[in-house]
């Protein structure tokens, strides 16, 4: 029974050994997803969900904005300061090192809570942008 037990275990640690960084990042994904979105909203923003495209290798965040944020207006001349801190905060976050290492794609999406089909920010970092 106790080599059975051995057994097993070492199938599984080999099992998830094997397994590929994208396969690894869409688990991720679906695992942060269900645990945390959708998330309170705090300081105007809510995290939707996380989402891995397997077919742009992108960790794909998506977010609502609401309040005052909720309007295409207040992020008029903010991009280039927004997308700025936020590669600044993309280079130094460490749980998301095996990504980057992999070269993945990284894209954050918010939408307007009051109108959800609109867009009212987007950007991709690629490894050419977090890698410098």
């Amino acid at each position: 029974m106790r080599k059975l037990i051995t057994l097993s275990v070492a199938c599984t640690l080999l099992a998830a050994c094997s397994i590929s960084t994208e396969e690894y990042a869409k688990q991720q994904a679906k695992a942060f997803t269900e645990k945390n979105c959708p998330s309170p909203v705090r300081g105007d923003i809510r995290t939707d969900s996380l989402v891995f495209d397997e077919d742009t290798r992108t960790m794909h965040y998506y977010y609502s904005l609401f309040g005052m944020l909720d309007n295409p207006d207040s992020l008029n001349g903010r991009g280039d300061g927004m997308r700025q801190r936020m590669l600044e905060t993309l280079k130094k976050t460490t749980s998301m090192d095996q990504f980057k290492k992999a070269d993945m794609n990284f894209q954050y999406t918010y939408h307007s809570s009051s109108k959800p089909d609109t867009v009212l920010f987007d950007v991709t970092f690629r490894p050419s942008d977090y890698n410098k």
